[in-house]
């Protein structure tokens, strides 16, 4: 099959291709050709010197290995010198091709002529002369020099250069693009460079090719797997790694990215598009001074690559701020990047695009939108920038707009899976509903009726004002929000997930852009969870963001964001932040952003929200209750938290994290940390073996051996612990759990009243607590169940113990005083809320009663008996029209009970809604047909 030579795809027959010459196979293993492909580069070149005269094609392969490892002024003299004594067209193409690379345009021309005018069809001179149109802006040119290597392939027969073949697969490449050919694809990745590879198995360039495609459509798994092959072909291509760094940071890997751009530096020190990819990855994390760093080292290589310098521009971008021109009229950074650039060309789509995948990067996505948009309008050839722009505007809640832009970017190139995604997310969300309120429009499948109406009235109470009134700011437009439901096969968590990043998952229920928010629908969820607080903690990052124009880093808006949603933190947070002092492996402000965007584990995603929190405590702590405005300002103003840091409190980032841990230390003081608990079995043995004088060390070998079964060994260490400290507690209560096995209840008892003495461990508080609870000796339990919620406030299993025991006495003025305190430690719990306000409703205490029952619908919108409490405690409140409203949703979620319609109906006529009134009276006689008071009712309302 030939390649595409217009955008309609051909079917002529290419015999010559079918049946062209096989490529060499492999050369000898110790050859210089194969030591280069195999990455073996200074060997290559060592080979090669002892060559007395090298001829063309000696000399060629040289400089292309010095070009491997960036020695390209060693190539330039290898080429050059070899020109002098013969040229070849391969020779003048190779020096234009590194005169490109290093910006040297004008050269790099001169060259391809000269290539051009011994062998009209030299490849490599032909994929120059088309990047330097390209470049240059010269779109027509670049276009017809593209096509040049498709007509080329139809009509010549192939030779047996593999890189003949190899150009004509990136020419084609190109030119589909630059058609929006999208079938040309599955020919290149299933077909040519494929066969290439067959025929010279060696040839690592196609096999990169191919992961390249396939990360362009985002197939990132097919991408992954061709990257490996060619690995297994070269270890040492930058080219490789550089392709690594940018699929690392697909994934948000961020410290992935960066080192995989180092060992494609480490390689070839001058290689451009590993720096841009070093750059992008500082990019990403939100530092933009090392992005300068690197794109200006960039720079000095070549000055004259759009890409670079589009980079460069989004990370002055992120460093200055947003203005073009100094308060003095001199052009800024930025502003003199976008005018030379231009003025220069007005094609420049490779440097908006650039600027655009910059501030995507650095989640500034109204200036991604404007620059992909500049990019299209200023090159309509790109594709890349089409299908971002669509992403973007998604972010952005444009979704009209969005879906014309990614149905154009399909058309062009239906293999990429982002937008494949996010289109099927459009069609979707084609069938929602929306409630738009002052502040919100909020997109719903139509059975989250309830859920949008509730969540719409808790954003503008409870919500709204209270945030931007503490953090200073209301956004401009109204916030989009949209909850997914199950659909087409689909969980509603997959559809989320693909809304917000076009792929199938992400770990969290929630997710923010900045000016949209989306959440997985609870009702399609296998738990629930706290809606109310998810739309808080989501609504904080709106205003954060579009306060500081999209300048805070992904650490501070979790800080922010945890600080406002709830007042109490999980529990296990601090277990797990006395646990992580310990070990000393903690987040700094240099590494915490990886705890989110790429955690190694649970745990390291709840350290960075653990530790994110704690950064803003010890922030207003230290300095002041202001001090988080003051951190939003200079995010605002485009500074670093290091400059923050420096210029608004006067502290180096190194003293103020010296403090930081101080305070930490102080915050788990109260803590214990089991430092058995990372240790191997076989560790806690050679201990016990090592010291058997050491009573702490034999009774964790006891514990050890008792958690095996093996009840022996177990014995042997408790009573070597116990010999050396009679009342050692884990000793003791390792012996009366080995009573206990042998239903010796007394001796347990005994033991485990020693083991509770003076002295506390939380395992012989448990265990006969547990027991006195089993004897209904509740006063006992109670005390014990008190001891170990004292010593160990953080954890939430004693105070679930307390509730318990409470619950058997039926005390409910204790359950009363225990239950909020368990409600704050457990935010996604509906039914201790719902316990709490039946037991304040049963009290008259109706306010309390109010509060807990919204807490309740807040996790679970679908629980009438929670909507019913609500109604009779806003009746007593005085609130006829919420009381109205609870009971009628009450009865609607639970038609059977016909006392709930009465009550409702009766609300609804004492605020005049007598329609609603009627509803609900026909449907209770439907249910029950001989109600008298339904009839009465019934009778009175109707004209």
């Amino acid at each position: 099959m030939p390649l595409a030579s217009n955008p309609v795809f051909t079917l002529v027959a290419c015999a010559a291709w079918l049946t062209f010459c096989s490529l060499v196979q492999g050369a000898e293993p110790t050859s210089p050709e194969s030591l280069y492909y195999s990455g073996k580069y200074a060997e290559a070149i060592a080979a090669l010197d002892k060559i007395e005269q090298p001829d063309a094609d000696a000399s060629l392969l040289k400089a292309k290995s010095q070009i491997a490892i960036g020695k390209s002024t060693e190539a330039t003299k290898t080429l050059n010198s070899a020109i002098e004594k013969k040229p070849t067209a391969k020779l003048y193409a190779e020096l234009a091709r590194l005169q490109f690379d290093h910006g040297q345009w004008d050269e790099a021309t001169a060259n391809c002529k000269k290539a051009l005018v011994l062998d009209e069809r030299q490849p490599v001179a032909r994929w120059i002369t088309a990047q330097l149109h390209r470049e240059r802006g010269e779109l027509e040119e670049a276009g017809a020099a593209y096509e040049w290597f498709v007509d080329d392939f139809n009509a010549n027969d192939v030779g047996d250069d593999p890189d003949q073949l190899y150009y004509a697969g990136l020419g084609a490449a190109e030119f589909a693009r630059w058609t929006k050919n999208s079938e040309q694809f599955s020919y290149l990745v299933n077909t040519l460079f494929p066969t290439i590879l067959e025929r010279s198995p060696n040839y690592w360039p196609a096999r990169i090719a191919v992961a390249d495609l396939f990360a362009e459509k985002f197939n990132m798994g097919s991408a992954r797997s061709e990257w490996t092959k060619a690995l297994e072909i070269n270890p040492s291509s930058a080219e490789l790694f550089t392709l690594k760094s940018q699929m690392d940071l697909t994934g948000y890997n961020v410290d992935l990215a960066v080192a995989s751009a180092d060992q494609a530096l480490a390689i070839r020190g001058d290689y451009v598009p590993a720096l841009e990819a070093k750059a992008k990855a500082y990019l990403a994390d939100f530092r933009p001074l090392e992005a300068i760093e690197a794109l200006k080292k960039a720079r000095e290589i070549n000055d004259k690559r759009q890409a670079t310098a589009g980079l460069l521009a989004a990370a002055y971008l992120a460093a200055d701020g947003a203005k073009l021109e100094t308060d003095e009229g001199e052009s800024t950074r930025y502003g003199e990047l976008i005018e030379t650039a231009s003025l220069s060309n007005p094609h420049c789509g490779e440097f908006f695009a650039g600027l655009g995948e910059g501030c995507e990067l650095l989640r500034k996505y109204p200036y991604a939108a404007s620059f992909y948009r500049a990019a299209t309008e200023r090159m309509p050839q790109l594709v890349r920038p089409h299908a971002e722009l669509g992403m973007v505007l998604m972010r952005m809640g444009e979704e009209p707009e969005a879906r014309v832009v990614l149905e154009e970017a399909f058309a062009a190139d239906p293999f990429h899976v982002r937008v494949k995604n996010t289109l099927e997310v459009l069609d979707v969300l084609a069938t929602y509903e929306t409630l738009e309120t002052d502040h919100f429009v909020i997109r719903y499948d139509p059975k989250d009726k309830l859920l949008a109406e509730y969540a719409a009235r808790h954003l503008e109470d409870n919500v709204y004002a209270p945030i931007c009134k503490a953090l200073g700011y209301e956004p401009a437009d109204k916030t989009l929000i949209e909850f997914f439901s199950k659909a087409k096969n689909t969980s509603g968590h997959g559809w989320f997930s693909a809304r917000m990043v076009g792929l199938p998952y992400i770990g969290t229920v929630g997710a923010c852009a900045g000016k949209m928010l989306a959440l997985a629908s609870p009702s399609s969820m296998p738990q629930k969870y706290n809606w109310g607080n998810v739309l808080r903690h989501e609504f904080v990052h709106v205003v954060n963001l579009q306060q500081t124009d999209f300048n805070i880093p992904h650490w501070f808006t979790e800080a922010m964001a945890v600080t406002y949603e709830t007042e109490v933190q999980p529990p296990d947070w601090k277990r797990l932040l006395a646990k992580r002092i310990a070990a000393n492996d903690l987040f700094d402000l240099n590494s915490i952003n990886y705890g989110f965007i790429r955690p190694r584990d649970g745990d390291d995603w709840t350290m960075a929200y653990c530790q994110a929190y704690h950064y803003a405590v010890y922030l207003k702590q230290r300095f002041g209750e202001d001090a988080l405005l003051k951190m939003l300002d200079g995010y605002a103003k485009s500074l670093t938290t290091d400059q923050i840091l420096e210029q608004t409190f006067h502290t180096k980032q190194a003293d103020f994290e010296r403090g930081y841990r101080d305070y930490l230390v102080t915050v788990v003081r109260d803590v214990e940390v089991d430092t058995t608990a990372d240790k191997s079995f076989s560790q806690l043995i050679k201990e016990a073996r090592d010291e058997p004088k050491n009573a702490d060390i034999q009774a964790d070998a006891a514990y050890a051996y008792l958690q095996r079964q093996s009840n022996t060994s177990a014995r042997k260490y408790a009573e070597q612990a116990l010999e050396i400290d009679p009342e050692h507690p884990l000793g003791l209560y390792v012996m009366a759990r080995l009573y206990l096995s042998i239903g010796d209840a007394q001796k347990t008892i005994e033991l485990l009243e020693r083991a509770t003495g003076d002295r506390y461990d939380r395992r012989p508080v448990a265990l006969l607590a547990g027991l006195r609870l089993k004897q209904k000796d509740y006063k006992s339990a109670i005390k014990l169940y008190d001891r170990g919620a004292k010593a160990e406030p953080e954890s939430e299993e004693w105070t679930e113990a307390l509730v318990r025991v409470h619950l058997l006495q039926g005390n409910d003025d204790e359950l009363i005083k225990l239950l909020p305190i368990l409600a704050a430690q457990k935010h996604h719990d509906v039914a201790i809320r719902k316990k709490l306000a039946t037991l304040l409703a049963a009290k008259e205490d109706w306010k309390g009663a109010a509060r807990w029952s919204e807490e309740a619908f807040q996790i679970d919108v679908a629980d009438a008996q929670a909507h019913e409490i609500n109604g009779r405690a806003q009746q007593e409140l005085g609130d006829k029209l919420a009381a109205s409203r609870e009971l009628a949703v009450a009865f609607r979620l639970s038609p059977d009970r016909v006392d709930w319609g009465i009550a409702a109906a009766e609300a609804l006529i004492a605020v005049s809604d007598e329609a609603a009134a009627q509803e609900i009276l026909e449907a209770v006689l439907k249910h029950s047909p001989s109600n008298a008071a339904a009839k009465q009712l019934l009778e009175k309302i109707k004209p």
